[in-house]
């Protein structure tokens, strides 16, 4: 019953699911023993598998136009459109190009009790320093670009008089079309001065808007800037006409061109809409990742000897468990822009089931499946298309992220090249669906209207690794009373083969390990 048991569970594992942690590393402790753990790793990745094919980190900060970043500048077009009545205005600014990369270095450290032969218990402690490298070069179009920095930057004092100025023009308008139509109702005189009024006060909002979009602004000199004081003084001198003080300040126009040290300032520049950190290299502190609370059991575990023979035929295990990660991690800030958190801050509790079968002295099998849960977690977040590196503060909302379910597969085939020494190959497949979010409370003040489905949009992750090892260890010979004090240590490393959904990591990984056992009661 046992074997038959054994042979089933290994054959659902290999037909189900996929996975991207160290399942095939769930042995049980032997009953009385202390085993500590010290792992440390190493990642690093320059691309992301996208929804289509692979990209670089880079792409979201390159682009020949500028268009795609500076965030806000889709809407300042469409502003200015309305202002200046051409609906075939396009922002030009200059092109950018950078070299993105990321890199993670992961130590794990932890402790299992064997309280009986079939059940141990264990904690993982994961500390983690992630660090960004950034290089970006801008190279503003002085030649055919229309954009500069926008003046509310450089030169908030004439932003703020021009709108002043309009904001009581408006006013002043709105007066007048009020005494002319109670005194002459259903006139033209009156038709013409709520006229005057509708337009002013249109002017106004998308002047103001305009300002606000983006950390651009048409620059002094171009096309668009001579239309938009044309579009103001043909105003200003219809206020006049209506026998009223006008405008009384000239639109201010940006003075001076986005250059690569005023790029990379941008997100931290006061006026700009972003309210972040700069953009540059990151070099994170060691952080406290999500720690990790196991409980693992025996199912089954038997052999087939040949009579006589001092190795049995084939040798079988299996195990199940249960892992509860706590959210002691944090997740990456929202104002600094590329940042990598530690953890996911809330809480998973997954499901594992691990087994192991040789054959001989010389092959064996490591299979290990586990499927995980993860509870919600209210944070706040820039509600933004993934591509965009710096999203504007507008953009920041209170969430509720649900994360999704994932669930994965380890296969690990290993050849004894001596007792306790083997090399082995290894399988990871691992897979997550589409998280969900739900905007908490209302719009804030300065709120830019969002669509939630951005953040949920690139969240799947799909991802299958290869990756080659070799191991040492002691224990089989401990148990036989062959050896002191057991210990086993093993090094590997992986490679990406393959994966989707959108900003899943095309990372490489190495990582070593060691654990050493320490008798607390019994043998």
């Amino acid at each position: 019953m046992h074997r038959t048991l054994a042979l089933l569970s290994l054959f659902v594992a290999f037909t189900w699911g996929g996975a991207a942690a160290q399942v095939t590393d769930d042995t049980l402790v032997p009953r009385g023993q202390l085993r500590l753990l010290f792992t440390p790793s190493f990642s690093a990745w320059d691309s992301r598998f996208g929804n289509e094919a692979e990209e670089q980190l880079a792409d979201d900060l390159t682009d020949a136009t500028g268009a795609a970043v500076f965030p806000g500048l889709a809407d300042l077009e469409a502003r200015v459109r309305a202002l200046t009545g051409d609906g075939s205005f396009t922002g030009l600014v200059g092109s950018s190009s950078a070299v993105v990369g990321h890199d993670v270095t992961r130590i794990d450290l932890g402790g299992h009790v064997g309280v009986f032969d079939w059940l141990t218990v264990g904690v993982v402690v994961p500390l983690l320093k992630n660090r960004t490298v950034l290089d970006v070069a801008f190279r503003p179009d002085t030649l055919g670009g229309n954009l500069g920095l926008n003046p509310t930057i450089t030169n908030g004092e004439a932003v703020a008089g021009f709108l002043t100025g309009l904001e009581n023009a408006v006013a002043a308008a709105d007066a007048r079309a009020q005494a002319v139509c109670t005194g002459s109702p259903g006139t033209s005189s009156c038709t013409d001065a709520v006229t005057l009024t509708g337009r002013v006060s249109s002017f106004f909002e998308s002047s103001r808007s305009a300002y606000q979009a983006s950390a651009l602004f048409p620059i002094a000199g171009s096309p668009a800037a001579d239309a938009l004081t044309t579009s103001a003084a043909a105003l200003d001198q219809d206020l006049s006409t209506a026998g009223l003080a006008g405008i009384g300040a000239d639109m201010a126009f940006a003075s001076e061109w986005v250059t690569d040290e005023t790029f990379t300032r941008l997100s931290s520049t006061g006026g700009s809409g972003i309210q972040g950190t700069a953009l540059g290299s990151i070099d994170g502190i060691w952080a406290l990742g999500d720690v990790e609370l196991s409980a693992l059991v025996r199912v089954a575990e038997g052999e087939v000897r040949d009579s006589g023979a001092a190795v049995p035929r084939y040798a079988y295990s299996l195990g199940a468990g249960v892992v509860t990660r706590l959210g002691t991690g944090s997740v990456d800030e929202q104002d600094v822009f590329l940042d990598l958190g530690s953890g996911d801050g809330q809480i998973d509790v997954e499901g594992r089931v691990f087994g192991s079968l040789s054959v001989g002295s010389r092959l064996g099998l490591r299979i290990g499946v586990r499927y995980g849960v993860q509870r919600p977690l209210s944070l706040l977040r820039r509600v933004a298309p993934p591509e965009q590196v710096t999203p504007p503060i507008g953009s920041l909302r209170a969430v509720r992220w649900s994360p999704a379910a994932y669930m994965g597969v380890e296969i690990e085939p290993q050849w004894a090249l001596a007792e306790g020494l083997s090399v082995f190959g290894t399988y990871r497949m691992y897979s997550k669906g589409t998280d969900g979010y739900e905007v908490l409370g209302d719009t804030p003040a300065g709120g830019i209207p969002v669509d939630i489905t951005d953040l949920e949009r690139e969240s799947g992750v799909g991802l299958h690794q290869a990756g080659l090892g070799v191991r040492y260890s002691t224990v089989a010979r401990w148990l036989r009373g062959a050896a002191g004090s057991p210990m086993e240590l093993h090094m590997r490393v992986l490679f990406p083969v393959s994966g989707s959904g959108g900003q899943t990591p095309v990372a490489t990984s190495v990582e070593m390990g060691i654990r050493l056992y320490r008798g607390l009661w019994g043998r």
